[in-house]
C-alpha cells in the first residue's frame, strides 16, 4: 500500500530551497540513496564499483557547478537538509545516467500526449520507472525567489530536483526517455527540466538547452500558449519542431536523430505499440478523467501504457500518471498505477497571468 501523495513547498534562495526539500524528506532520501546506490546496482545487470560511481558523480559535479551553479547550490542544500553527503545528493540527480540503457527486455519509460481542445491545453503522461520507486513520488511546489521568477509545480521524487511540471508563465513540460550513445559529463535531463521551468516559453527553453552540455538523451515536450514544441536531444545534437498536438513514447521521431537511436529492439517495438495505443485512444480522451482512463490501458499487460512491475525491481512500473492544464495552473497526479489510484489535484497559488498569455494566444490564432 502506497503512502498518500505528499506536497512539499520550498522557497528562498537555492541553498534554502534545497535544505527545505531535504529536511522535509530526510528519512526517505537517506533510505533510498543508501539502498545499493539508490537501487542502481539492484537494477543493473553489471553493478558498478563504488569507486567508479563516485568518479562519474564527481565528473558531472564539475559541469553542474560551472554551468548551472544555482542548481548545484540547491543540491548542496538538499544534502544539508537530508543529512547526506553532497556526492550522495548529486547521485540522486544522476541516477538515470548511472543506470544506462533500460534494464528490462521490453522496458518503456513514459507515454505522452499534448492536445488543445475546447477546455484549453492538456499535457499528460505516464511516469514509468524501474526500481520500485512509486512511494517516493511527491509534488514539489517552488515559490518564486524574486519578482519576475515563476512559481513552479512539479511531480518528482524525493531528493530529485526536477522531473515534469508547469509554471506560472503557462508553460508545461513533460519528459520521455530516449536512448543514444553517451557523451561526456553534462547536465542530467531532470535538471534540464528545472532550467526549462524557470523560463517563460518554449523558444527560450530550446535556446537554453542548446547552450548547455547534456548528460544523456531525452525528449522534452514543451507546451506554451503558441502550441507544442517537441525537443529531442542527444548529448551532441538537438532538434526541435512545432506542432499543434503531439503523441510520443520512447523512440526518436525526428528523422535526423533516428540514426542515433540505441533503444533495444524489444523496447523499440514496445514504444511503437504504445504510440499506436495513444493514437487509437486519443479521441476518447476528452477531459482529465478520460485521459487518466486512456493512460490506464492494459492492452499490452504487464507492460503497455499502464505497466506493472509486479514486484520485480528491474521491470518498468507506471509509478504515476499526470495530467497538466497549463492555462489554469493545474497539475493532477495519481501516485502509483493510474488503473487503481485516484487523481489528486494541485494548483498554482495563482493561475498563470492571463494578461501575459492572451496576446500570445491571439498571435497564434492569427497565424
Amino acid at each position: 500500500m502506497l503512502t498518500p501523495l505528499r506536497e512539499v513547498t520550498v522557497s528562498g534562495d537555492a541553498l534554502t530551497r534545497g535544505a527545505q526539500h531535504g529536511e522535509a524528506l530526510r528519512k526517505e532520501i537517506q533510505d533510498f540513496v543508501r539502498d545499493d546506490f539508490a537501487r542502481v546496482n539492484r537494477i543493473r545487470h553489471a553493478p558498478l564499483p563504488a569507486a567508479r560511481i563516485w568518479r562519474i558523480v564527481d565528473e558531472h559535479r564539475q559541469v553542474l557547478e560551472a554551468q548551472v551553479p544555482e542548481l548545484a547550490r540547491e543540491v548542496q542544500g538538499l544534502a544539508r537538509g537530508a543529512d547526506i553527503r553532497y556526492e550522495e545528493a548529486l547521485l540522486l540527480q544522476l541516477r538515470r545516467e548511472l543506470l544506462g540503457a533500460p534494464a528490462g527486455p521490453a522496458g518503456g519509460d513514459c507515454s505522452t500526449l499534448a492536445v488543445r481542445d475546447a477546455r484549453g491545453r492538456r499535457l499528460a503522461q505516464t511516469v514509468d520507472q524501474d526500481g520500485l520507486i512509486a512511494d517516493l513520488g511527491i509534488v514539489l511546489r517552488i515559490l518564486p525567489e524574486h519578482d519576475g521568477a515563476p512559481e513552479v509545480l512539479m511531480f518528482t521524487f524525493a531528493g530529485l530536483l526536477g522531473y515534469l511540471g508547469l509554471n506560472s508563465f503557462g508553460l508545461g513540460v513533460s519528459i520521455n526517455l530516449l536512448t543514444s550513445d553517451m557523451g561526456g559529463p553534462g547536465v542530467p535531463p531532470y535538471l534540464l527540466v528545472r532550467e526549462a521551468l524557470a523560463r517563460p516559453d518554449a523558444a527560450s527553453v530550446v535556446g537554453r538547452l542548446e547552450a548547455l552540455p547534456r548528460a544523456s538523451a531525452r525528449a522534452l515536450t514543451l507546451f506554451d500558449a503558441r502550441g507544442v514544441t517537441c525537443c529531442e536531444f542527444t548529448p551532441s545534437r538537438l532538434r526541435a519542431w512545432h506542432a499543434d498536438s503531439l503523441l510520443r513514447t520512447n523512440h526518436f521521431l525526428h528523422e535526423e536523430l533516428v540514426p542515433d537511436d540505441r533503444l533495444n529492439i524489444f523496447s523499440r517495438n514496445g514504444s511503437r505499440r504504445r504510440l499506436e495505443l495513444l493514437k487509437a485512444g486519443l479521441a476518447s480522451a476528452v477531459d482529465d478523467a478520460s485521459t487518466f482512463t486512456l493512460l490506464s490501458d492494459h492492452s499490452l499487460f504487464p507492460t503497455g501504457l499502464c505497466a506493472h512491475a509486479e514486484g520485480d525491481v528491474r521491470r518498468p512500473d507506471t509509478v504515476a500518471a499526470v495530467v497538466m492544464r497549463p492555462d489554469e495552473g493545474v497539475l493532477s497526479v495519481t501516485k502509483g498505477n493510474p488503473c487503481r489510484a485516484t487523481p489528486v489535484e494541485f494548483r498554482l497559488s495563482r493561475p498563470p497571468d492571463a494578461a501575459r498569455i492572451a496576446p500570445v494566444l491571439n498571435e497564434a490564432a492569427s497565424c
